[in-house]
């Protein structure tokens, strides 16, 4: 799915922002989003505004929530985050490093072959960080 919306690097960064903020009593604004991606309101803006035309955010009385579509793509990102991350940890890389490296590439690689790593990884229940791998598929 992710790979279907061709996402770039700040659109990543963008769904990101807005699922992990979903732990939160309200949705993001679009001030909250500009502090958190360290980027001016109008580029935020111009984010949230490509996300929506590719179907994954929507603005509701100025709250930015998620379509049923990017709840899905955010669930992707952050398996396949966490998969290649353990991948490279496995191989002998420092935790840390592999977190960074992973961001650069988690949005890139379809995640039908993410799912073939997981698999061959053993299914691994957590990445080196600790955070639980939930398989979505």
């Amino acid at each position: 799915m992710i790979n279907r919306m061709e996402l770039t690097k700040k659109e990543r960064d963008t769904v990101i922002a807005v699922g992990d903020s979903g732990n939160n009593a309200f949705p993001l604004r679009l001030v909250d989003l500009s502090l958190l991606l360290k980027v001016k309101p109008p580029t935020a803006l111009n984010l949230v505004r490509r996300l929506s035309q590719k179907g994954c955010l929507k603005d509701e009385k100025g709250m930015i929530i998620f379509t049923d579509k990017g709840k899905k793509a955010y669930l992707e990102l952050v398996e396949n985050h966490r998969v290649m991350e353990t991948l490279m940890a496995s191989s002998g890389m420092d935790p840390d490093k592999a977190c960074i490296l992973s961001e650069n590439i988690d949005y890139l690689i379809d995640h039908n072959s993410v799912d073939r790593v997981f698999d061959k990884l053993g299914k691994p229940e957590s990445c080196p960080h600790g955070k639980k791998i939930e398989q979505i598929h």
